[in-house]
């Protein structure tokens, strides 16, 4: 919810699609820098009190926006400040968040809870903006960043709330922070599986990934349909990514992931294409809502082996790397701001989701050349 209405502010303030970019750059490049600390410490501290500190340092950072909001001095550089402090908190955090789930369910209930969880958390960051789009035209941009506070209140209480299962195991994560990181690098990099898994979810975070984040320009200056229109188009990427990220909890072990990857991946640069050069306001529409069925798609899937596949108590380190992955969408979502400076939205948009199409190929293609033994044993354990 964040991240969109500080877009809508941004492009408000600077009528700039790159400084429209650099909101989601300032909230996602801390992860270049820290998600892979936030892991180990994951694996050597209690992830309950982790999370419950993120949320609330987020708290608070949404707090002072409003504050600063109400106050009428809103500035662009109030927008990147309190967004590089958001993407702090979270980095450190997401880790732990993420990787909590093991320890909240017995081994047999693990597949599903791990899906459960990604579809939330890959769901929410299409969800939110969704919500916040029909908000900025009902409430004003002030009140629904009140509202967008609000919802983030009860999160510590329900995060103190938790009890783990009973096998859990003791974090056990020994030597220095830097020893461990290293040692999560390693198991990562000697697992093919995990090598391509996490290449696949690099192409979709750097071409696909990031389309949201130029939604309020194609809204006011290609569909020319105001922040009303954004609403809309955000409510139909929400509807898209919920019934996607369900589908695939349904879906479950019934189809490989390599396939699901691979249709899911293409299907979203493809439709994301057809998005950016489509001059029909209700075409763009139920385009946004597939490409949002398809990215929360992906990424659910994607996540949900990622994790399943490693022990617990190197977990949150790998899962640390997966988020260094998802800290490189700024330069995704920065070479599309900087494309639509120089050739208009649509052009830019268009290129980098059609190089997206081409890279889910390749990575589909190389995995089966390079890996197949290791792919099957991955796909047959999940």
């Amino acid at each position: 919810m964040q991240m969109l209405i500080r877009g809508w502010m941004m492009y408000d303030l600077t009528q700039s699609p790159l400084m429209v970019t650099m909101v989601t750059a300032a909230m996602m490049l801390p992860m270049l820098f820290l998600s892979l600390i936030g892991g180990a410490l994951a694996d050597r501290v209690d992830r309950k009190l982790i999370t419950i500190a993120s949320d609330i340092t987020l708290l608070g950072s949404f707090i002072a926006l409003f504050a600063i909001s109400v106050a009428g001095v809103m500035a662009p550089w109030h927008i990147i400040t309190i967004s590089v402090i958001n993407g702090i908190a979270f980095s450190l955090a997401v880790s732990a968040r993420q990787a909590m789930v093991s320890g909240l369910v017995h081994r047999e209930q693990m597949r599903t809870a791990v899906g459960l969880s990604a579809t939330t958390y890959n769901s929410a960051q299409i969800i939110g903006p969704a919500i916040a789009g029909v908000m900025i035209p009902l409430l004003g941009v002030t009140w629904a960043l009140a509202v967008s506070a609000i919802v983030v209140v009860p999160a510590p209480f329900l995060y103190s709330s938790l009890k783990p299962a009973k096998h859990r195991s003791v974090n056990s994560a020994t030597g220095s922070v830097i020893e461990n990181v290293k040692a999560g690098l390693a198991y990562t990099f000697q697992s093919s599986s995990l090598r391509f898994l996490m290449l696949g979810a690099m192409v979709m975070i750097l071409t696909v990934g990031p389309f949201q984040s130029l939604m309020p320009v194609f809204a006011e200056d290609i569909l020319k349909v105001g922040a009303g229109g954004l609403g809309v188009l955000m409510l139909a990427a929400g509807i898209g990514a919920l019934i996607g990220s369900i589908g695939v909890v349904i879906i479950g072990e019934s189809v490989g992931h390599q396939k699901l990857e691979f249709i899911f991946g293409v299907l979203g640069a493809l439709t994301l294409v057809a998005f950016a050069l489509s001059p029909w306001y209700a075409l763009s529409i139920i385009l946004v809502a597939i490409t949002a069925f398809a990215t929360t798609s992906f990424m659910v899937v994607n996540m949900t082996v990622i994790q399943v596949s490693t022990p617990d108590y190197i977990r949150g380190r790998v899962v640390s790397i997966r988020f260094l992955v998802i800290g490189l969408m700024p330069f995704g979502a920065l070479s599309m701001g900087a494309g639509a400076e120089s050739f208009g939205a649509p052009t830019a948009v268009a290129i980098v989701a059609g190089i997206g199409a081409v890279g889910f190929a390749i990575v589909q293609i190389a995995s089966r050349m390079f890996s197949p033994a290791d792919s099957q044993r991955t796909s047959s354990n999940q």
